[in-house]
């Protein structure tokens, strides 16, 4: 069976006046960020352990998604 998967590979996010982005294999809070994953509205950015960075209810201004095949 082939499984479909959305990846969001960037989101851009507005804090206060600043537009501030976040992207997979940029480094936050000293981690490098593996997965954005949206849920309930919120972003939540995880390392490559699969543990939870950070998330964001700011507005999200911008996405990137990809469609990503696996089997």
């Amino acid at each position: 069976m082939k499984q479909v998967e959305r990846e969001i590979k960037s989101i851009d996010v507005i804090e206060g006046t600043a537009v501030s982005t976040f992207a997979i294999g940029n480094e936050v809070c000293g981690e490098v960020i593996a997965d954005i994953i949206k849920y309930d509205g919120i972003f939540k950015l995880y390392n490559r352990e699969d543990e939870l960075i950070t998330e964001f209810i700011l507005p999200v201004v911008v996405s990137t998604n990809e469609m990503v095949k696996g089997d």
